[in-house]
């Protein structure tokens, strides 16, 4: 697991610093010359998705997501836990949706052959980042449950 979250990190990163690059330079084209990058808008919003899909799964990993946890704190521990279960199985359920509407996206760009507008590159290469998103959600999702689940169980222990 280690490795997978240096991975995200790292891919990440290098689509941040690639896209603010691509950004500079078609800011200094267009203040220096009459003209564009007119592709670089299309690539960046873009490879945005896959940054999102990425940062929501680091998110997961961190517990950084919005969580109202008022309610759930003053119910006893073993409501906790089941409340932890639930919540688990909920978002896996969500990314489970997910995951099959992307493949359905992703079959329905690669059948009709749709390209990008400015670049003409597969749709199908950009829209790969819902279910590959969900996949890795999913996995996040499991791992954080089971995360809490343990830490309630140690908390049950003493």
């Amino acid at each position: 697991m280690k490795v997978l979250d240096k991975i995200e990190e790292y891919i990440c990163a290098f689509l941040l610093f690639f896209m603010a690059a691509l950004a500079f330079a078609n800011v200094l084209v267009r203040y220096l010359t009459d003209g564009s990058l007119a592709f670089t808008e299309e690539l960046i919003v873009n490879l945005f998705v896959w940054i999102t899909v990425l940062g929501g799964a680091i998110a997961f990993r961190k517990k950084a997501h919005l969580g109202v946890e008022l309610v759930v704190n003053h119910l006893p521990l073993r409501w906790q836990k089941a409340a932890v279960i639930f919540g688990g199985i909920c978002s896996v359920a969500l990314f489970v949706l997910l995951f099959n509407q992307g493949i359905g996206l992703v079959v329905q760009e690669y059948k009709n052959k749709m390209v990008t507008y400015s670049m003409a590159l597969p749709m199908w290469w950009f829209g790969l980042a819902v279910p590959f998103g969900a996949l890795i959600m999913i996995l996040r999702a499991i791992q954080a449950t089971i995360s809490d689940f343990k830490l309630l169980s140690n908390q049950e222990q003493h």
